[in-house]
């Protein structure tokens, strides 16, 4: 799915021939070699990180497959919007195991201070579904990341949040939680229009 949105984001994304590109070049030279006529963008990031519910062990490993649209100003800032998803298998109390179907909405926005580099605030909205219970909780985090410009109009990023995760209930536990949790965010971003 990345993968796919990563071609079609490209194949948009290429540079015209004409002069005109040339003039839309931003004038600040920390944007590197990014020249766009809108600040619209397709992308997809893989999430990696600690736990996803905080309440139960899961380990460290991958946690979300994200498509992403927003806006993003290269040496200035961005607007993310991204709806993850992973599913996994969890071991309950009684010694079963349950297929869980995770998925995330998440807003983040991002501010621009040295140049490629910058900091970025994000909201989440989670839920597991799954035949023990459904359950949804709420995230809010912060943490930094960089940009590495490829081609004309396409960045690779990478981020690193700190997560609050806010009191839930968790039916593999039976009982509430809540706590933090470490994500890492690897992926890419193609300017369309």
């Amino acid at each position: 799915m990345v993968a796919l949105a990563f071609c079609l984001g490209s194949s948009f994304a290429q540079a015209p021939a004409d002069a005109t590109s040339a003039a839309a070049a931003p004038a600040d030279p920390a944007a590197g070699s990014m020249s766009f006529l809108t600040p619209f963008f397709l992308g997809g990031a893989l999430g990696f990180g600690s736990g996803t519910g905080v309440g139960t062990e899961r380990g460290l490993g991958l946690r979300q497959i994200e498509p992403m649209i927003g806006l993003w100003y290269p040496g200035l800032g961005f607007l993310r919007v991204g709806y993850g998803f992973f599913d996994f298998e969890e071991d309950s109390e009684k010694g079963e195991d349950y297929k869980v179907e995770h998925s995330d909405f998440d807003v983040e926005v991002g501010l621009h201070l040295l140049g490629l580099f910058y900091v970025v605030g994000n909201y989440s909205r989670a839920r597991d579904l799954s035949d023990m219970g459904d359950v949804s909780w709420n995230e809010w985090g912060a943490g930094f990341g960089s940009i590495i410009n490829i081609f004309a109009k396409t960045m690779l990023f990478a981020d690193v949040s700190y997560r609050w995760v806010l009191e839930h209930y968790d039916p593999f536990l039976d009982k509430d939680v809540s706590g933090s949790r470490i994500q890492l965010n690897l992926g890419f971003a193609a300017m369309i229009f």
